[in-house]
């Protein structure tokens, strides 16, 4: 097939969105197809500010980049990051252009903002900040409206987690057979070496790793790593995220944890892999997200995760045996479930398992699911097309 790749991103092939979309184009080629990629310095970025960028500069970005290579040259199929494509969506059906349009969302922000209201509202955490909510809530209004009319004007979606499929199918109507849900893999450079076996060390190391922002809930992890702190005074703790949130993090931990937790900055991929293999367990209590690709990263090198029961933690991990899962924000799930594990004698057990299921995540898999996708929804349309 012959595919063109639009997204508002850099080609990073070890960040989180643009990580996802290189690496499958990458995968896509490997299998023999044809992948013609725009990244962001092609799609025209003049309004500085972010948000209203995509709200009002975006959607025409990607309407006339795609329409310029669509007029050059013929594509099988037209991929775009993000739900600003609605316009070239529209366009793309209303042009007569072959192809089909295909959407990937690296998250549905309608659900995610559903599934965090309540936690904002338990702590009493506003989506926006005085004075600069005076803007941004009739910027979100406008956003939040592009992610439906993107849904219904493509001619498939591609989720990475069941509870986004779900939503989309349930709130807009969309036919099951237009909605993928292809999970994400581990960035490559967590494969090139065989994990480090679980040593007693490591079953008292203690990791997360990601951002500190609301929906990650860092206030969640930091009453975790006081608890356990507080319990057993073999343990220690590493908190790896941006070096500016270090100081309101730490500031969230009590005595215990804090003098028994380790800072860390953002790290380069060969990096973060050793000190994954540095710990044996594996800490992720995000409220929402889209996908959580960092669980299964840390799986893919042999730490026991206990994560929240929502994304691609729910749908990935087999609670007890490739990993343990607690319900979002629920400290006291989380608090039991490290401490079995550090008690038990099971960690070799999970920690080979984990290994094994994160193994069946390869980018093949994603290329060959998405040419999959691909293809069902070329003969969808033609099947309707001779109706």
């Amino acid at each position: 097939m012959k595919i063109l790749l639009v997204a508002n991103l850099y080609p990073d092939p070890d960040s989180g969105a643009a990580g996802t979309e290189y690496q499958t184009l990458l995968a896509l080629r490997e299998s023999g197809h044809q992948v013609i990629p725009v990244w962001r310095d092609e799609l025209r970025h003049r309004i500085e500010h972010g948000n209203l960028h995509y709200l009002l500069e975006l959607p025409w970005a990607y309407r006339d980049a795609i329409a310029a290579r669509c007029r050059q040259e013929s594509f099988d199929v037209i991929h775009v990051n993000q739900p600003y494509a609605w316009l070239a969506a529209r366009t793309h059906q209303r042009s007569g252009h072959p192809g089909v349009f295909v959407n990937r969302s690296h998250g549905w922000e309608p659900r995610i903002q559903q599934a965090l209201k309540p936690w904002r509202e338990k702590y009493h955490v506003s989506e926006w900040k005085w004075p600069r909510g005076i803007l941004g809530r009739p910027i979100q209004c406008g956003l939040r409206l592009y992610p439906g009319w993107c849904a219904k004007a493509s001619d498939g979606i591609i989720v990475s987690c069941t509870e986004d499929q779900d939503y989309i199918i349930r709130e807009y109507g969309i036919s099951p057979e237009k909605v993928a849900c292809i999970p994400q893999a581990p960035a490559s450079s967590f494969g090139r070496s065989a994990p480090k076996p679980m040593s007693p060390l490591r079953k008292h190391r203690i990791l997360y790793a990601g951002q500190s922002v609301f929906f990650k809930a860092p206030n969640i992890l930091a009453e975790v790593f006081s608890r356990l702190a507080e319990q057993d005074p073999s343990l220690q703790f590493t908190w790896c995220c941006p070096e500016a949130s270090h100081p309101s993090c730490r500031r969230m931990l009590r005595e215990q944890a804090r003098k028994r937790t380790t800072f860390v900055g953002w790290l380069p991929q060969d990096r973060l892999v050793n000190l994954y293999d540095e710990h044996g367990i594996f800490i992720f209590p995000s409220f929402a997200e889209g996908f959580g690709k960092v669980f299964l990263e840390a799986m893919a090198r042999g730490l026991c995760v206990v994560a929240s029961r929502t994304a691609g933690m729910r749908d990935v991990i087999r609670d007890g045996e490739t990993g343990l899962l607690a319900s979002p924000g629920d400290v006291d799930g989380f608090f039991r479930a490290v401490s079995s594990l550090v008690s038990s004698a099971g960690m070799e057990r999970m920690s080979a398992a984990a290994i094994a299921a994160a193994r069946k995540y390869s980018w093949d898999r994603v290329a060959a699911e998405t040419a999959s996708f691909y293809r069902s929804l070329l003969d969808f349309k033609s099947a309707g097309e001779r109706v």
